[in-house]
C-alpha cells in the first residue's frame, strides 16, 4: 500500500514541476497613467507647493533690494520645507516623470547653494543667475504634477 501512494506522491511532483517549468511568468507592467486616486493623492500636495512657489517670489524682493542675511536666511528658513515636499511629490509620479522629478529638486538645490554661496559673497549678478535657474527649475518641477 505505501509503494502505490509513493509511487502517486512522485508522479505528483514531476507533473507540478512540469506544469511550473512550462508555463510563463508575469511580467510587471509599467503603469503609462495615473489613477483618480493616484491623481487626488498628488493633488494634496499641490497647495504645499504653490505655497513654497510663491515664497520664491518673496526671496527675489530681497535679491532686488540686495538683502544679502535675508536672501541667506529665507533660503534655510522658509524654503527649508521644499526638498520635503518635492520628495513626497516625485515618489507618486509614474517612473518616467519620477526620473524628471528628481533631477529637476537636485538641479534647484544646486541653484539654491549657489544662490547662497553668492549672497554671502555678495556676487549680485550670480544671485539673480542662480535664482532664475531655480524658479525656472520649480516651475518645470510643477508642470510634472498631473492636473485634475
Amino acid at each position: 500500500m505505501t509503494r502505490p501512494r509513493s509511487i502517486f506522491a512522485s508522479m505528483m511532483a514531476l507533473l507540478m514541476v512540469f506544469l511550473v517549468s512550462c508555463s510563463s511568468g508575469t511580467v510587471a507592467k509599467v503603469p503609462t497613467t495615473y489613477t483618480a486616486a493616484q491623481v487626488q493623492q498628488i493633488q494634496r500636495y499641490v497647495p504645499p507647493l504653490t505655497e513654497l512657489r510663491s515664497r520664491m517670489d518673496k526671496l527675489e524682493t530681497f535679491i532686488q533690494k540686495r538683502k544679502w542675511t535675508d536672501i541667506r536666511t529665507y533660503i534655510h528658513g522658509p524654503l527649508g520645507d521644499l526638498r520635503g515636499a518635492m520628495k513626497d511629490v516625485s515618489d507618486s509620479l509614474l517612473p518616467k516623470s519620477k526620473q524628471q522629478a528628481a533631477e529637476l529638486t537636485k538641479s534647484l538645490f544646486a541653484d539654491l547653494v549657489n544662490l547662497d554661496i553668492a549672497a554671502k559673497d555678495v556676487d549680485y549678478p550670480k544671485v539673480l543667475s542662480s535664482y532664475q535657474k531655480a524658479v525656472k527649475d520649480f516651475d518645470a518641477f510643477l508642470q510634472l504634477i498631473p492636473q485634475v
